[in-house]
């Protein structure tokens, strides 16, 4: 038989442990609620997929490309190879919801998809977000261009960039153009198209 002293001791043991699971828990930062099975998430309408991203056998190798790295699009189930996005310029951008410079800069990059996106694509790379947090941010600013999911963020980690956001200038044939770590302006924005634009012009 237990003693009075001996039950005591038990609760607060037992008591200490719950607490202890209760404080981990509450330290996660969201990545394994994530790769447990998740409801459907509802993507604003108006999100574009990727189908314009397909693979043309064109892709580069080399140390000035983007990595040979396969992204599930945030619309529908297709998979984009970041190494071949389909023989055209492309405005690739990196950011998180949780990201608020990658927040302000969002409606920057709408604004000059709007102006530019019939002769540059833009891509975004939700970077180790949830698909359901990333869509709701896309809601709330009006964000219609194509977005592709890096949960793990391998991209991030191959460019061996220091954090969100990041850009990048990538050419038709998959060559990294020029770079901008860090939230970028509405003038850099535009500087990064006309590199695209005016790289296009000189290619064949």
């Amino acid at each position: 038989m237990t003693s009075p002293v001996g039950a005591r001791t038990l609760l607060r043991r037992s008591t200490a442990a719950l607490v202890a699971v209760v404080a981990v828990s509450g330290c996660s930062d969201g990545s394994a609620v994530e790769s447990a099975p998740q409801p459907s998430v509802a993507i604003p309408a108006d999100v574009a997929g990727c189908d314009s991203f397909s693979a043309d056998g064109e892709a580069v190798d080399g140390g000035k490309a983007l990595p040979a790295l396969q992204l599930p699009c945030l619309v529908g189930d297709q998979d984009v190879p970041l190494g071949d996005l389909g023989g055209r310029p492309v405005l690739l951008n990196l950011w998180a919801s949780w990201c608020a410079p990658c927040r302000e800069e969002m409606p920057l990059l709408q604004a000059a998809y709007e102006g530019n996106g019939d002769r540059v694509g833009f891509l975004g790379v939700i970077t180790e977000d949830t698909r359901s947090a990333a869509a709701s941010l896309l809601a709330d600013l009006d964000v219609t261009y194509a977005h592709v999911v890096d949960q793990d963020k391998e991209l991030l980690t191959e460019l061996a960039a220091p954090g969100l956001p990041v850009t990048l200038a990538v050419a038709a044939d998959g060559r990294i153009l020029d770079r901008q770590i860090g939230q970028a302006s509405a003038t850099r924005l535009d500087e990064l198209v006309s590199v695209l634009v005016e790289d296009a012009a000189r290619t064949p």
